[in-house]
């Protein structure tokens, strides 16, 4: 279903969209981005802070990583400001790219067993679906952050996943 190179490219979009959003953060006072705005998880930084705990527990359950160090109902809160953010994210970015250019083929296949923490419960599922829904997720989250970001009135930016083609980050594209 898929294959190191879909995760090798989506490890790269994930990494060029939080530097771009992150680029239009920078202008943003912490104040802003701690105010609730009608998101999820309330704020703009707490839904960030809650997509990099997600990432950091699908890197545990992948790639043994540690488990996020703060609780579910604390992950709007696990930084403080958008500069801890963002080296958080950097960091988390960094682990992913390592993760999908180490993987092999074997590593998304089979089915993989974990505690879902949203439904209570034991699940099995499979590791390919799991690992698309971790890409997934972290576009639809970066989706509701952009919408408030631009209803707000703040800077846009190209979240094309073609747009890697343009920054050369697309692996094996023609150059």
């Amino acid at each position: 279903m898929i294959d190191r190179a879909y995760c090798r490219m989506m490890a790269r979009y994930n990494a060029w969209q939080n530097k771009s959003l992150w680029s239009v953060l920078e202008a943003i006072p912490d104040a802003d981005l701690h105010a609730d705005v009608g998101l999820m998880h309330g704020s703009i930084l707490g839904t960030l802070n809650h997509l990099l705990w997600l990432d950091r527990m699908w890197l545990h359950r992948f790639a043994a990583q540690p488990v996020p160090d703060a609780a579910m109902d604390a992950t709007a809160t696990m930084t403080a400001d958008k500069t801890a953010w963002w080296t958080a994210r950097f960091r988390t970015d960094g682990g992913l790219r390592m993760w999908a250019d180490t993987l092999a083929s074997v590593d998304l296949s089979g089915d993989m067993a974990f505690y879902s923490l949203t439904r209570h419960d034991d699940m099995i599922a499979p590791r390919s679906v799991c690992v698309m829904h971790m890409f997934n997720q972290q576009t639809h989250y970066r989706a509701m952050v952009m919408g408030a970001l631009t209803k707000a009135g703040h800077d846009s930016y190209d979240a094309n996943l073609f747009g890697l083609v343009d920054h050369d980050l697309f692996p094996g594209a023609p150059g």
